[in-house]
């Protein structure tokens, strides 16, 4: 029993000692308490609330706001047009009746003319017979196109037909197609050829094609695609119509543009094209590339002979979100002769106006056609805000800039020769794709108007 009670006593020696140290290391009741609120947020992502963070996320929603400003009084009538449309449920409508054309191919559209002005707007459309007489050919298809448009001022009408076939291969990506199509309009603009021309030398001219392509095509990548194609091409340049101005075989010496009477062609295309693009009709983000080599020669005894290289760069940038949109596109070109012949006027590099797809790049407050020449570059920039949208239909207003040259040889372009344009409009969208287009801007020849039915760029 003596040995138990001393046993005891060490072990409760031992275990006081223990406790004395753990109480010296460790406190046993915190010196100052700790607040607990079971109702504070507990952040996931902490540093996105610390002070220069919101400072940050506040200067970039004023900077979106200052840049909403200049636009937004674009959208009030847009506003009152669009509760008008609600009201009457047109936009259901509308979009019963193009749902029900296209269900059987017929895709009909408004028109612009070359140079456009408000109260000159035609008709255009395509037909897909496969479609229309409901047949099923995956690997073949044919379709017809055509447009009638008034010119300016109604001087004269653009007219246009023709017609496009597909054919595919079911166990390879080679694709084979063509194009044959017919176009005239009563008067187009020419002020002469080069980089100085004068707005007194306006003249008009009335050109008559045919035009007739075929090839391969081969999709390197789902976002690359390379073309080679024949081209047959046939001229006919007349005199145009339009009242108090010049014709062009009255107003400039036959010998000094060369093809002023017209001419015969033949030609090999070949061309890469790099498209990432979100949307091919109203693009938010990504980037389209392009890059193309020609060699034309005549079939009349014309001695029209020469080489094109030619290549455009477009870029769409989202700023802080997609309705607001920053695009920007740069184009180049050059036409060489060959063995000392000549190059026909219609097939030179063109720049002015504010529709691209009609062959004359853009320079929006210059009228179209205003310079002719070997070369050029230009670089169109535009800042796009969306200020409508609803189901189907929206509304973008944008502000841009523009700035080109046109030059004989690559040693004669020169910053001083530059051209500039600024100003504004607005697109109105269906589906995602423009079916009206309004442009205004100033250079230092004036103010010019363009009203078309396709996004510029």
């Amino acid at each position: 029993m003596q040995f138990f009670k001393k046993t005891n006593d060490v072990s409760r020696l031992f275990f006081f000692l223990t406790f004395l140290l753990l109480a010296q290391a460790t406190p046993l009741s915190a010196q100052e308490e700790i607040p607990y609120d079971p109702y504070a947020p507990v952040f996931k992502y902490p540093e996105a609330v610390q002070l220069e963070t919101a400072r940050a996320r506040d200067r970039n929603r004023l900077l979106a706001r200052v840049l909403e400003q200049p636009l937004r009084p674009v959208g009030y009538g847009l506003g009152k047009t669009a509760e008008w449309v609600e009201r009457k449920h047109m936009d259901d409508k509308v979009i019963w009746f193009f749902d029900e054309l296209h269900s059987h191919g017929i895709y009909p559209k408004l028109k612009g003319p070359t140079t456009g002005s408000f109260g000159t707007v035609g008709l255009e459309g395509r037909v897909e017979f496969e479609k229309l007489l409901q047949l099923e050919q995956p690997y073949v298809s044919l379709e017809g196109f055509g447009g009638w448009t008034p010119n300016k001022d109604f001087d004269g009408t653009t007219v246009e037909a023709g017609g496009r076939y597909r054919l595919e291969s079911p166990t390879t990506a080679i694709l084979h197609d063509g194009e044959v199509r017919y176009s005239r309009s009563s008067a187009e603009s020419f002020f002469g050829i080069g980089q100085d021309t004068s707005l007194g030398e306006y003249s008009t001219y009335q050109p008559e094609e045919l035009k007739f392509s075929t090839g391969l095509g081969y999709p390197f990548a789902q976002t690359v695609d390379g073309r080679a194609n024949f081209v047959y091409q046939r001229m006919n340049i007349g005199n145009g119509n339009r009242e108090r101005v010049g014709k062009i075989k009255e107003h400039f010496p036959i010998a000094s543009v060369p093809g002023i009477n017209g001419g015969d062609l033949i030609g090999l295309v070949a061309s890469l094209i790099h498209d990432n693009r979100d949307h091919k009709n109203d693009a938010k983000r990504g980037g389209r590339e392009a890059l193309e080599f020609s060699y034309f020669h005549d079939t009349d005894g014309n001695d029209f002979h020469y080489l094109k290289v030619a290549g455009s760069v477009s870029h769409f940038f989202s700023i802080f979100s997609d309705r607001r949109i920053f695009a920007a596109r740069l184009v180049a070109e050059k036409n060489q002769e060959l063995g000392g012949d000549e190059i026909p006027f219609f097939n030179l590099s063109r720049l002015g106006g504010s529709d691209r797809s009609d062959g004359s790049e853009l320079l929006r407050s210059y009228r179209y056609n205003r310079f002719f020449e070997e070369g050029l570059l230009a670089a169109n920039f535009e800042y796009r805000y969306n200020i409508y949208e609803y189901s189907d239909f929206a509304s973008d207003a944008f502000i841009l800039f523009d700035v080109g040259e046109v030059f004989g040889e690559l040693g004669d372009f020169g910053l001083e020769e530059l051209k500039f344009s600024y100003g504004g409009g607005f697109n109105v969208k269906f589906r995602r794709r423009t079916i009206f287009s309004v442009a205004i801007a100033r250079g230092n020849e004036g103010w010019n108007v363009g009203t078309h039915t396709k996004v510029s760029f």
